[in-house]
């Protein structure tokens, strides 16, 4: 079994995942909520939109002009997917343990 590249590093899946719960925020909200630099975070989320895994656009909020970042469906059904098969490797694990 063979997992994503894109979807299992450490960064990019803790981005997914607080994606996955909130399907959107900003990018300065996601930044605290994964706890990483603004500098890591970029890499990550251009990485991800490359692949299709999220979208980015800017938004008017009442702090001012936001850039905002959603998972696409893709991206959703991607990690639902990466996560399915995480779940039954650790199913497999536990029943030769």
């Amino acid at each position: 079994m063979k997992f994503d590249d894109v979807v299992f590093h450490p960064k990019r899946f803790a981005i997914l995942t607080v994606l996955f719960l909130f399907k959107e925020m900003t990018e300065g909200d996601l930044a605290k909520a994964v706890g990483i630099s603004w500098g890591s975070l970029s890499t990550h989320l251009k990485r991800l939109e490359e692949e299709g895994y999220i979208e980015r656009r800017k938004a008017i909020t009442m702090r001012g002009v936001r850039t905002v970042v959603k998972i696409t469906e893709f991206g959703y059904s991607k990690y639902r997917e990466e996560v399915e098969k995480l779940r039954r490797v650790l199913e497999d694990l536990n029943r030769n343990v």
